[in-house]
């Protein structure tokens, strides 16, 4: 998972605000829970009762990464204020221009961050060829 120092998952913003508001919003250590190995902080209680629900539905693609740079076949951390919703999965990404890479052929660039994703997972033992 991409953490901050600290061990708080995307810099400790919001992540079921991205789904609910359609924003990129802070979230507080008052709101937190602990999942996948980070820290996950939200700006309100009903945002942490969704999250601690159904983690795997508002959580960030390639753990936090960005996506591009995933596609792209290197990882590099997200920036929690620069982001997709694409068909109800949150993408996070490093700059603006890795946003506008993924404005086009959205399909034909999560079909190939998955498979660098998936070859990421098995380099670091997380799965089994």
């Amino acid at each position: 998972m991409n953490v901050n120092s600290d061990g708080v998952a995307i810099n400790g913003y919001d992540t079921v605000a991205y789904h609910r508001m359609e924003e990129a919003i802070p979230g507080s250590e008052e709101y937190s829970t602990d999942w996948n190995g980070a820290t996950w902080w939200f700006s309100r209680a009903e945002h942490l009762e969704l999250f601690t629900q159904n983690p795997e539905a508002y959580a960030p693609r390639y753990n936090g990464h960005c996506a591009n740079g995933i596609s792209d076949g290197h990882k590099v951390p997200g920036n929690p204020e620069i982001y997709r919703i694409i068909d109800g999965d949150l993408y996070l990404f490093f700059s603006q221009w890795g946003r506008l890479q993924w404005q086009f052929n959205q399909t034909e660039q999560i079909e190939l961050a998955d498979r660098k994703w998936l070859r990421f997972q098995r380099e670091l033992g997380y799965l089994r060829e």
